[in-house]
């Protein structure tokens, strides 16, 4: 009788144990099934879903408070579902030590990529160092971090494509460089290449309209003014902060002066914008956007002083940096820089890309550089680039 009942026992533990091994399968399944049905891109998700779902990213972006930079937030999340990757993300607040802080969190979270928006250039030393130590790869948004590959807009072209459209309306206008100030808001803790779009559209205005001419580099962080036809402020890139600095400042320009107002982003212009409204000089002002976010769209759409919005589609990016990350995890070798798409919508060509919605259509054509990127396979996830199918 001991040796049945012990059999028996056997018997019985072995069919509880399949037992579960079956539900625990079974609940695996149910949870795929449950991800692709809260994403938007449904069955075709699903179908597409790769080796890709195993890997596991962090993000850090730059901040959470601005709008621009919460619907680049938002874009990186719902790119990181649809492409099957686990996600973790942090808030660096536009500030050098806690970004510091939070690589260190996001080190010891050991995932297979980070992704590092710092604000910050000065402590990108430090960054590299922590994510060296660590053995990370590393993504660097916008600012660079030594020794990670970068994802970032051309700054200095977006400036140029500007300061073309601006001034060719400003002459219309009957705008002179007699009786025109340019008015820049720029943000020195950004770094260098941040600034170029401010730097590169003065350049371009000044040519353009015989202001006095000055090297690009010449201007900078502490350049505050260039004879009659530049007046530079700093701020933190956010809307308040220059909402403040150029409140302060419009006094010193005479009223009699027509204005051209551009900063680095969307939220500081929109902020500078505020500043002039409430001194009353918006009749002789043309103020032009950065970032292409909802905000920056609906000026260009309904304000007739808001005549150009330069749009590097920041709630997209997070569809490239996910095939960035895949690409270094399958060994691509990348270029220094990977370029997000960037076009100047003026209000003939903004409904071109967006038809009177806010979500784009259609995106750019890769440049050349960026074609290593359809090989992850991750784009096509998505289908919205020209060319990629």
């Amino acid at each position: 009788m001991k040796f049945y009942s012990k059999k028996l026992f056997v018997l019985t533990l072995i069919l509880f144990m399949s037992l579960l091994v079956a539900c625990g399968e079974n609940s695996k399944s149910a949870s795929s099934d449950v991800n692709s049905e809260n994403s938007k891109y449904g069955d075709d998700h699903a179908e597409k879903q790769t080796e890709q779902e195993e890997y596991f990213f962090t993000f850090a972006n730059v901040t959470e408070s601005g709008a621009l930079f919460v619907e680049l937030g938002e874009g990186v999340k719902e790119a990181a579902e649809v492409s099957g990757i686990k996600l973790k993300t942090y808030d660096n607040k536009f500030d050098g030590p806690v970004a510091l802080q939070n690589a260190k969190l996001m080190v010891q979270d050991k995932p297979d990529l980070i992704i590092e928006y710092n604000g910050v250039e000065g402590v990108g030393k430090s960054l590299e160092a922590v994510f060296k130590n660590a053995n990370i790869p590393t993504i660097a948004v916008n600012i660079p971090v030594p020794g990670s590959p970068l994802f970032n807009l051309s700054n200095e072209d977006i400036g140029i494509d500007t300061g073309k459209i601006v001034t060719e309306i400003a002459k219309e206008k009957g705008w002179t460089a007699d009786n025109t100030t340019v008015l820049l808001v720029q943000s020195s803790k950004g770094g260098w290449e941040i600034n170029n779009s401010v730097r590169y559209f003065y350049v371009t205005v000044a040519k353009e309209m015989g202001m006095q001419e000055v090297k690009p580099e010449d201007i900078t962080p502490m350049t505050t003014t260039i004879g009659e036809h530049l007046i530079q402020v700093d701020s933190e890139a956010t809307l308040e902060s220059s909402y403040q600095t150029v409140r302060n400042v419009i006094q010193t320009i005479p009223e009699d002066r027509n204005i051209l107002l551009y900063s680095i982003n969307d939220d500081s212009s929109i902020g500078a914008w505020r500043a002039i409204e409430d001194a009353n000089r918006t009749e002789k002002t043309l103020v032009a956007g950065l970032g292409g976010s909802k905000q920056g769209l609906d000026e260009l759409r309904n304000n007739e002083n808001w005549v150009a919005e330069g749009s590097f589609f920041m709630g997209n990016w997070g569809q490239y940096i996910m095939a960035m990350g895949v690409a270094i995890l399958n060994g691509a070798e990348l270029p220094e820089v990977t370029l997000s798409p960037q076009v100047v919508f003026t209000k003939e060509n903004v409904e071109d890309y967006y038809n009177g919605g806010y979500e784009p259509v259609v995106l750019p054509e890769l440049p050349e550089q960026n074609k290593y990127l359809i090989e992850t396979g991750v784009l096509q996830k998505f289908n919205n680039i020209e060319g990629v199918e």
